[in-house]
């Protein structure tokens, strides 16, 4: 029985790197909520001079708002390669969050009236409740390609390869999946793929009673880097992780002239 093969540090740094854009999101994302809370919070204690057709403060409150957004827009693009889909609807929540937090602590605090926010507050709630929709909608869809649903129902996840697709139309084509087991042994089992397979290195998500059953594989495309050097090194470390014969024939690599798959259109 062979031992399972080392994870080149392309593909096993990818948990760290994943926990390190997590904690930078979450701070971004507090700050956001704070500098919002603080705006919609002392609103009314904030003086401006105005003056030929333009108004300054020098109270930081006034700032606050505008310095929130960017933040919230920060922690999004931050956010973006862990939360993916769901991006949208977690910015919206925060957002409307943190602003209907400062609205009510006001009125709470005597600053202002529930008169004043009404429409304010109806207008974020609203908000708040479509970005709840959009993240939990987002977060499924996310999870689903990540694979975290098929690690729900008991499934093994590894790198995986694909050859020898068919020339078919759709989102969705037969291959044949290459992967090791927990063990280091080799299947190659046929199955439908993503056929985004052919661009991005893929992962299979396998019964470990049953590795070779094509229904209970599971073959997701993970996110790929956002820059081209990380998603060549990714593509190179999937390859020296699991060759495969044909490797040393030109255009034999992961995403390799003419092994691309098939096109959208069903072309091979």
């Amino acid at each position: 029985m062979s031992a399972a093969p080392d994870v080149p540090s392309a593909l096993s740094g990818a948990a760290a790197r994943t926990t390190v854009t997590a904690a930078v999101a979450a701070g971004l994302g507090v700050l956001a909520w704070w500098l919002l809370r603080l705006g919609a919070h002392d609103a009314t204690l904030v003086r401006w001079e105005c003056f030929a057709g333009t108004c300054a403060t020098d109270d930081f409150a006034g700032a606050a708002p505008v310095l929130g957004g960017m933040a919230l827009l920060a922690t999004a693009a931050v956010a973006w390669p862990v939360t993916r889909r769901a991006t949208p609807g977690l910015a919206a929540v925060l957002g409307s969050g943190a602003l209907l937090a400062g609205w009510s602590a006001a009125v709470s605090d005597g600053l202002s009236t529930d008169q004043a926010v009404r429409r304010p507050v109806l207008v974020a709630a609203l908000v708040l409740a479509l970005g709840l929709v959009a993240a939990l909608w987002g977060g499924i869809r996310t999870l689903r390609d990540a694979g975290g649903l098929a690690r729900l129902r008991g499934r093994t996840g590894t790198w995986a390869r694909v050859r020898d697709y068919e020339s078919a139309p759709g989102p969705v084509v037969g291959a044949t999946v290459h992967f090791d087991d927990a063990r280091g042994v080799r299947h190659a089992v046929r199955t439908r793929v993503p056929r985004a397979a052919f661009t991005h290195p893929p992962r299979a998500y396998y019964d470990p009673e049953r590795p070779d059953d094509p229904q209970r594989l599971v073959v997701v495309v993970p996110s790929p880097p956002l820059t081209a050097a990380g998603r060549r090194a990714r593509e190179q470390a999937v390859r020296a992780l699991l060759p495969l014969p044909d490797d040393d024939l030109a255009g034999g690599g992961t995403a390799g002239a003419g092994r691309e798959g098939p096109g959208r259109d069903g072309s091979g």
